[in-house]
């Protein structure tokens, strides 16, 4: 295996067949090494939406002729010509079943959705083919999504009327940008530079003619001269709310810029445009495993599988591995929760810090193999021979079956009060489905032993009567054992319980002081991992910060929050009773107007001993009345606006805001924005959720005095 798979570049052009007319079609990018380095003759693929193209090389992969079959059908002559040589990026896998190491690299990118089969054969008369699964977006860190770093949407037309405006394309709810216009453009402004190498379009909730079909991408550094990234013509959205991933290739995905824009030169032929959402991405798209197989010339064909290199390290694997996990686990939990709270754990537990039993001996592992009429996966099995079963797992999972216990699902049903009848009408599942737990907190651990990875293991899955399905899929036992240890670690810390509180200040500072530069997204990230490490005041400035994003459920994050002793104390009575509270009634009121006697009764049991307001006229007087203070010249700068709102001149009620922000700073620790803006009654018109997203973008704080 090459140290580095170069990745070639080619520039396209596509004809419908038999027209004669070609036109530049998106770039395509291809990196790809089975093994060792060797010239391909041909490539095919398919991608997760359906798209398919063929294509030849020439003998040096300079120029390759071939068809694309675009989503909707329609075929597409397709040449292109070399026009770069660049440092890979292809995704490794770990191919399974060979002696010594061995490694697949591929990259293929034409501007769609990810690859989902791919086909080669070389020069050498070798080649083979491939069916790939995909990471899902919201599933990995690695896609390395920025849209949360957009401070301002704009765009050509709005409804504003009916609340169908650009800045709903930034949130994750059904609510839509629409334009009167059939074609429009959308400009996006970012607190920072990002690179885009995807970004994906959702499909609003009706009239699919209203859906863009040609549009470009560009982006800009200055706001000025701007850089072509994308170009797409004749695409479609076969459904409602249908996301479409978009790929950017060549040198624009490896520049940064500060303003992204959609421009929407045509659409499906209605007289209004509309989307859903828009997502941008810097990281590449992800890949978990391939399986299939592949042939030299003159012989026959042989499986071939592989893992993704970044999935195969980090959870527990080997016997010693689980031993090792399981004690580190077993000290945290014991340190940390109530005694009440492991019902099920002997003294001899406590004592032995190991919260399992002896490891299964091997007779007993084969017979349950025997049993199921199948061997085990790989880390399951490692697992039971380090514990036959288990007790408290983590917050809701309470046991964990013994060799004797597991078993069958569709065996089981009746025996454990769970139905296989849960399980109709679940995309992806396969089965048959192996019950590794007990009932625990209305949940149970399920693995799937029709979907098994090429190193054998079986996704696993929770299923709880409070989701709505079936949890997350995991790749294996010990995905699933891993992230329920670190949503342990999150749920403990955010009750002020935490299990490695190490550093907790310094990532809240980080966080304060990201805030006040305006970098939202980085201060976000650090208030929440030192949320995790048990800091009150960080969960609360992290709720802050989000209402001015969208201060819609913001009433609900707090009433959860001011229900933790531990973040009351943090932030203290005066600045929850001035600022958190008017915060929580102005959300509620959003949410449920002429609610005010139910939302005040929610934060009933506080320890705040808060004076709650019964009415909504008590509520009205209380957001007029109750703020937190400011520092001086901001506090004239809101009674100027005010004065200026009261005229009716809302936009020079929010100029002299504007001109204010870069000075006003925090008069309090636990304080990172001028939450008055959001619930001022005079300020209602002037402060819109445009407005509210650009406070916090704005550096703050820069001309303090201290």
């Amino acid at each position: 295996m090459s140290e580095h798979v170069p990745s070639l570049v080619f520039h396209t052009e596509r004809q419908r067949t038999g027209t004669g007319q070609w036109t530049s079609d998106h770039g395509l990018v291809v990196a790809f090494e089975a093994g060792r380095a060797v010239p391909l003759a041909r490539l095919d693929w398919r991608d997760a939406h359906g798209a398919e193209a063929v294509i030849g090389f020439d003998s040096g992969m300079t120029a390759f002729v071939g068809l694309r079959i675009a989503e909707d059908g329609t075929p597409y002559e397709w040449r292109g010509r070399l026009v770069e040589r660049v440092t890979g990026r292809p995704h490794r896998f770990r191919v399974e079943g060979v002696e010594g190491r061995q490694e697949l690299s591929l990259l293929v990118e034409d501007g769609g959705a990810p690859v989902a089969r791919l086909g080669w054969v070389d020069r050498e008369g070798g080649g083979g083919t491939v069916v790939l699964r995909s990471v899902d977006l919201d599933e990995t860190a690695a896609a390395g999504e920025v849209t949360d770093r957009v401070r301002e949407v704009r765009a050509g037309n709005e409804h504003v009327r009916a609340g169908e405006v650009a800045l709903n394309l930034l949130d994750e709810t059904a609510a839509k940008w629409l334009s009167w216009r059939d074609a429009d453009w959308l400009e996006f402004t970012l607190g920072e530079p990002v690179r885009v190498r995807h970004y994906v379009l959702e499909s609003a909730n009706d009239f699919a003619d209203r859906d863009p079909r040609d549009w470009v991408l560009q982006g800009s550094a200055d706001g000025r001269t701007w850089v072509e990234l994308d170009t797409r013509s004749g695409e479609f959205f076969p459904q409602r709310h249908h996301a479409r991933d978009f790929h950017v290739t060549g040198a624009a995905a490896e520049s940064s810029y500060r303003y992204l824009r959609l421009e929407i030169t045509g659409n499906a032929g209605g007289g209004e445009t509309q989307l859903c959402r828009v997502r941008f991405f810097s990281g590449e798209r992800s890949y978990e495993a391939f399986t299939g197989h592949r042939y030299t010339a003159g012989e026959a064909p042989v499986p071939y599988a592989g893992i993704a290199a970044d999935l195969v390290e980090g959870a527990p694997a080997t016997v010693e591995d689980w031993r090792a996990f399981l004690s580190e686990y077993s000290a945290d939990m014991l340190r940390v929760l109530e005694h009440g709270e492991l019902a099920d754990t002997t003294e001899e537990q406590r004592a032995a810090a190991w919260l399992g039993h002896d490891g299964a001996a091997e007779e007993q592992i084969t017979a349950l193999e025997t049993r199921l009429g199948t061997p085990l996966p790989p880390s399951y099995r490692s697992f039971l021979a380090a514990s036959d079963g288990w007790t408290t797992m983590g917050t809701f999972m309470y046991e964990l079956l013994s060799t004797a216990d597991a078993g069958w699902l569709h065996d089981l049903d009746g025996e454990t009060g769970f139905d296989q009848e849960y399980l109709e009408g679940e995309d992806g599942l396969v089965g048959p489905f192996l019950l590794v737990s007990g009932e625990s907190d209305a949940q149970y651990w399920l693995l799937d032993a029709g979907d098994t990875s090429p190193d054998g293991e079986w996704a696993a899955y929770v299923w709880a009567s409070w989701y709505p399905g079936l949890g997350e899929r995991h790749r294996s036992f010990a995905d699933l054992v891993v992230a329920e240890r670190t949503s342990f670690e999150e749920l403990s810390g955010s009750e002020g319980r935490p299990v490695r509180p190490e550093g907790v200040e310094e990532l809240l500072g980080r966080g304060r002081a990201a805030a006040l530069r305006g970098r939202v997204a980085d201060a976000m990230d650090a208030f929440r991992r030192a949320e995790e490490k048990g800091s009150g005041a960080a969960a609360y400035l992290r709720t802050v910060l989000s209402a001015f994003l969208d201060v819609h459920g913001t009433h609900h994050e707090l009433r959860g929050l001011l229900h933790r002793p531990h973040v009351v104390a943090e932030v203290g009575v005066e600045q929850i009773e001035a600022e958190a509270l008017p915060l929580y009634l102005y959300s509620a009121s959003l949410d449920s107007p002429g609610s005010t006697a139910s939302a005040a009764r929610a934060l009933g049991g506080t320890s705040t001993g808060l004076s709650l307001p019964s009415t909504d006229e008590e509520r009205d007087a209380l957001l007029a009345e109750r703020r937190a203070p400011e520092p001086p010249a901001f506090e004239l700068a809101l009674d100027r606006a005010r004065a200026l709102a009261s005229r009716g001149a809302a936009d020079e009620a929010w100029a002299v805001i504007e001109e204010a922000l870069a000075a006003w700073y925090p008069v309090s620790p636990n304080r990172v924005a001028p939450v008055v803006l959001l619930t001022d009654p005079a300020l209602r018109g002037v402060v819109t959720p445009s407005r509210a997203r650009e406070v916090v973008f704005a550096p703050r704080g820069l001309h303090a005095d201290g």
